[in-house]
This record gives structure tokens, C-alpha cells and sequence, in this order.
């Protein structure tokens, strides 16, 4: 094929084609190169045309190459003269594109260059590491042998570890010992490229204590994409929940206050002694265990109801008598003769859990035994007009011992069956108050750091959208970043670590106020939402929380701080925008600070 033909080909390629001639000074080292050809891909991906740069030397066309970090010319020049190919990625600040290059050289003192523009990748990879390093979840990817290959900040922040010690470690060290087999399993199943998802194991942070890990795993060829979370909070309300739901079957202690009144509609339990007085004939009441009505009376006598309890004595013995007859029998009804006016009455205990808490009591029926010259006498002792009390008694109504004694008997089974029933609702009213608890608590984490008690950072994002409102405006975010937190961690512990971190948390709780929005973004970042509120106000704030810090000390080490802020104050501000100049500004302070510190 003829020369013209490939010409051609180079000329019509999309990828960038340059051939160039290095220069030597006298010493015989690279000081510049110069432009002998350029394709039309060149031209449009750098924006140089060939026929204004041919001829002339790098440093005429791009006098600022000089000023880059990287050494162009040098490192054409070592190709040049020396041979070679080489690939490479790097920036080219001149140009402002990232490029892949293959250089190479055929012949010596000149060398040729293929170039891609991978500005666009590069954007997307920074996009997709800023995506990696924020999520608040764990993500890796690691090989089939074991080892993470890329982890993002979250390990360090929830376990403690710093990237370099993650890749040099095999993940299974960090396993719990009880886990080790199961973990196996699934690295098998990886291997035999099959995802495994939600599966749940142990690790062990730097401190020594294990976290509750559940993992997403995708194999793809020799690699392991996964995403997991720190369920640690959700495994012990989990566990507390299974032992709170074993502990609500168990008897009640014996402080626990029970209120039978809570535990069985009186509406209920009023008719359904209304109906038994009614079809057995006899009178009937349920009293507390110290003999204090808890129903209304059903077919009392009038020589109960309006004689013998109208006196002092008279209820006093009733309610005594109550209390002996209401008395818990594991044997059946309790029947014995009223200690008050003699008639007969009977008695079952109503037990929860078994806890006498009520008396079913019954009676008020009379047999031949009981004569009226015995009521008299009683009615004179306790201060009752003896007459009325004679005739009142001849309206009670006379009932065999035996038939009595079956209407007890039916009446300790009801109020065996009533006790299951109040210990049911018991059991199910406990079940409901614990879940209700154990939801607020769930609903509550979801919202809030677990170590700080200061809203997370899902609520953080929830409650900025709410208040970037007009009606808000001036709003500001006021950012924090704990100085020294990895020195006390490597130095001095997690745990003390933990400690500065809550100190922080309160400081900037004491400061801001009621309505204001403080939260811990992840690992020292704090940030607070102050609606209505401009620079001048901030600086206030700023200026008593550094006092208030400059108070504290943690393990020995002073209590340090860098803050940071940004105010919106038009609606069309972009908030995300006014974040990132308040993270700015924070970091542009930690640094200047942390010179200060040096000097």
C-alpha cells in the first residue's frame, strides 16, 4: 500500500495523532520539542490547528506547559533518545484535559503520540469515588483470595480501620471466630460467581468489639462488589425484644402494681355478673383484695344493702368477711357463713399471672339454720333497728346447702376463666406497650447518631430540603470538624475518642438554639441548620461555642474545633452549593489552625 494510503488512515482517526522533534540544549538534555505533524483528532481534542503550531516548539504554543507538575518534555525526551513505548494517564493543565497517551519513537531524537481526551471518564470516576467515599454504607471491592482492594470511609468511621490496614488484612481475620464457617460458605458461592444477598456475620472493630454486619455481595470474574451495613443497633433491639417477649410469659414479680380495672371491661364484667346473680338467684359483687367494691351490686338483699351495711359495724364486718371468703384457694370456692349477718355467702380469687388482685363474692341466701331471734341479737350489737331488721330478713331468700354449693362451684370456674383472660389482656397490653417502646426507640435511631444523640445525617438531608424555603431566608449551615479525633483514637483509644466527639456534640447543643438543626454528618463533622439567621448572628454563635470549648479538655488534650459557614440569601441560591462553600470555609479554618498549632 501506498504512503498516502496511511496518511489517511492517521489523518481520518478519531484518536489524536501528533509527531514531534525534541530539542536538546548543549548539555544534550531535553529543553523542548517541537510540532512536524498533527492529525484532525489532535486538532479537536486540544483545540490547536496544525497550520499555527508546525514548526513551532511546545513552549511557543503552550507557554505554561513549564509551569505544570508533570514533566512533558522530560519525559518525551527519555522516549526520544532513548526508545521505548510507553502508556500513561495524566492531566495536562495547559490543555485542561485529562489524556491517555501512548508515546512512542521509530526513529531517534523524534517521537509520536496517540492521545485520548478521558476528561469525561475522569469526571465520572471523581463523581463515582465522591458517591463511594460519602455513602454511608459500607462498599468494597475485594479479590477472591481475601483481600479488600478498595474500601470508602465508612469502615474507618463504624470500625476504625484506615484503608491501609483493611488491604493488608485478609477480611476473615477480622471475622468473629463463631462466624468463620458460615463466611466460608458464602465465599464459596462467590467463587462459583453466585450473588449473595443479606447475609449477616460479625466483625471486629479496632477497639476489640464486634459489630453485626449484613452484607450484598456481586462477583464479577476474580472480583467481589459489595455493599453492607452496621445493623449492630438493630441486632440489640432485635435480641432485647426476643428476651422482653420471653419475660412478658414469666410471673409477675411481686412489686409489679396490677389494676384488674385496667384489664377487664367493667361494661363486661358487669353484666356478666348482673346475668349469673339473675339466673342462680343469688346477690353477688367483685371487691378489690382489701374488700373494696370494684362492681356495682347485683340482687343484693335489703337486709344487706339498706340494714347491716348502713351501720359502721355492720360494713366494717361485711367487708372483713369479704376478704376472708375472696381469699385465693387453689382447692375451689371458698363457702362459709357471713362473719357479718350469718347468712351464706361464697368466694372465688380472680388471679393475673398469679397475683390475687379481685374477690368474686356471693351469696346472701339462708337455709333453716339460721333463726330470726339470731338476727335480732346482731342487729342490736351493731346499732341496726332490730324490728326492720326481722322483716327484712324474712325476704331472704332460702336456698338448700347443696344447691348453694354448685352455684359456688360454677362460679370458681368462671373466675378461673376470667383470671386467663385478665392475664391474656395482661400479657397482650404489656406486648403492645414494648413494641410501641421498641418502635419510638427504632424510629428514633433512624433519626439520630447513636453516639451523640444529635440527628443523623438521613434527617439532616430530610430537614434541609423542608427548610430551604423563602420564608427562611437568611439560612445558614454552620459547620463543625473535630481537630485531633485519629491523634486521640491511635493515641488514646475509641472509647476516649467517643468521649470528644460527645463533648463536641454538647458544646454546639448548649450554644445553638431550640428550633436549630444539629446534626453529626459522619465520623468529627458536625453541621447545624440556623433558618432566619445571617453572618453576624453566626459569628456570635461561633465566637461562645470556641469559648465554651476552650473550657474542655479530653484525656489530657485540649478541646478543638474548626468551624465553618455559608448563608443563602437569595431563593435562587442553590443550597447544595451554599454546603459546599460552608465545608470550604471550614477546612480553609482547620488549616489555618492547624498552622497556628505547628508554630
Amino acid at each position: 500500500m501506498k504512503d498516502s494510503f496511511y496518511k489517511s488512515v492517521v489523518e481520518h482517526s478519531p484518536v489524536g495523532f501528533a509527531y514531534h522533534k525534541i530539542v536538546c540544549d548543549e548539555a544534550g538534555k531535553p529543553c523542548d520539542y517541537e510540532f512536524i505533524e498533527v492529525n484532525k483528532a489532535f486538532e479537536r481534542l486540544t483545540g490547536l490547528i496544525g497550520a499555527a503550531i508546525i514548526g513551532k516548539r511546545i513552549t511557543q504554543v503552550l507557554p505554561n506547559l513549564l509551569e505544570d507538575t508533570f514533566d512533558w518534555i522530560g519525559f518525551y525526551g527519555e522516549i526520544a533518545l532513548h526508545g521505548g513505548e510507553k502508556e500513561f494517564e495524566q492531566f495536562a493543565a495547559a490543555l485542561d484535559i485529562w489524556c491517555r497517551v501512548t508515546a512512542y519513537s521509530q526513529e531517534k531524537g523524534y517521537f509520536a503520540t496517540h492521545f485520548v481526551d478521558i476528561s469525561k471518564e475522569k469526571k465520572q470516576m471523581a463523581e463515582l469515588n465522591n458517591f463511594f467515599e460519602l455513602n454511608l454504607d459500607f462498599l468494597c471491592i475485594a479479590d477472591m483470595e481475601g483481600y479488600f482492594l478498595k474500601t470508602n470511609k465508612a469502615w474507618e468511621e463504624v470500625l476504625g480501620y484506615t484503608h491501609e490496614e483493611l488491604t493488608r488484612t485478609k477480611y476473615l481475620d477480622f471475622v468473629h471466630p463463631d462466624d468463620l464457617l458460615i463466611t466460608r460458605e458464602v465465599m464459596n458461592k462467590l467463587n462459583e460467581q453466585n450473588p449473595v444477598i443479606n447475609f449477616t456475620n460479625r466483625y471486629r472493630a479496632k477497639d476489640g468489639s464486634y459489630r453485626w454486619i449484613e452484607w450484598s455481595s456481586r462477583p464479577q470474574g476474580r472480583l467481589i462488589y459489595a455493599a453492607a451495613r452496621d445493623i449492630t443497633d438493630r441486632k440489640k433491639l432485635e435480641q432485647s425484644l426476643e428476651k422482653r417477649m420471653l419475660e412478658l410469659t414469666r410471673p409477675l414479680e411481686a412489686e409489679v402494681d396490677i389494676n384488674f380495672e385496667e384489664l377487664i371491661n367493667l361494661e363486661d364484667i358487669q353484666k356478666l355478673q348482673d346475668e349469673f346473680s339473675d339466673a342462680t338467684g343469688v346477690a353477688s359483687l367483685i371487691t378489690a383484695i382489701d374488700g373494696k367494691p370494684i362492681t356495682k351490686t347485683s340482687n343484693f338483699t335489703r337486709l344487706c344493702q339498706d340494714v347491716i351495711r348502713k351501720t359502721a359495724k355492720g360494713s366494717a364486718n361485711c367487708q372483713k368477711s369479704d376478704m376472708v371468703i375472696g381469699a385465693y384457694s387453689e382447692e375451689g370456692p371458698i363457702i362459709k357463713s357471713c362473719l357479718s349477718g350469718g347468712l351464706w355467702d361464697a368466694g372465688a380469687a380472680i388471679t393475673v399471672g398469679g397475683r390475687h388482685v379481685a374477690n368474686w363474692l356471693i351469696g346472701q341466701v339462708r337455709d333453716e339454720r339460721l333463726k330470726e331471734e339470731q338476727l335480732a341479737a346482731y342487729a342490736r350489737e351493731i346499732g341496726a333497728d332490730e324490728t326492720e331488721a326481722v322483716r327484712a330478713f324474712r325476704e331472704v331468700p332460702q336456698m338448700s346447702f347443696q344447691q348453694f354449693e354448685k352455684i359456688a362451684k360454677l362460679l370458681y370456674t368462671i373466675a378461673n376463666q376470667l383470671s386467663n383472660l385478665a392475664f391474656q389482656n395482661l400479657l397482650q397490653a404489656r406486648f403492645i406497650n414494648e413494641k410501641r417502646r421498641i418502635e419510638e426507640e427504632v424510629l428514633y435511631l433512624s433519626y439520630h447518631d447513636y453516639l451523640t444523640g444529635l440527628y443523623n445525617r438521613r434527617y439532616y438531608e430530610q430537614a434541609l430540603k423542608n427548610l430551604d424555603k423563602k420564608e427562611n431566608l437568611p439560612l445558614t449551615l454552620l459547620m463543625g470538624d473535630v481537630n485531633g479525633l485519629k491523634l486521640v483514637n491511635d493515641t488514646q483509644g475509641h472509647l476516649m475518642g467517643d468521649e470528644l466527639l460527645k463533648k463536641t456534640a454538647e458544646v454546639i447543643r448548649q450554644v445553638c438554639r431550640k428550633d436549630d438543626i444539629i446534626a453529626r454528618l459522619g465520623g468529627d463533622e458536625f453541621i447545624v441548620i440556623l433558618p432566619k439567621t445571617d453572618g453576624n448572628k453566626i459569628d456570635q454563635i461561633i465566637a461562645r461555642m470556641k469559648k465554651l470549648v476552650a473550657k474542655e479538655k479530653i484525656g489530657g488534650q485540649d478541646l478543638s474545633i474548626a468551624f465553618g459557614y455559608e448563608t443563602k440569601q437569595k431563593e435562587e441560591e442553590d443550597i447544595e452549593g451554599i454546603f459546599k462553600q460552608a465545608e470550604d470555609n471550614m477546612y480553609c479554618h482547620k488549616r489555618c489552625e492547624s498552622t497556628v498549632r505547628r508554630r
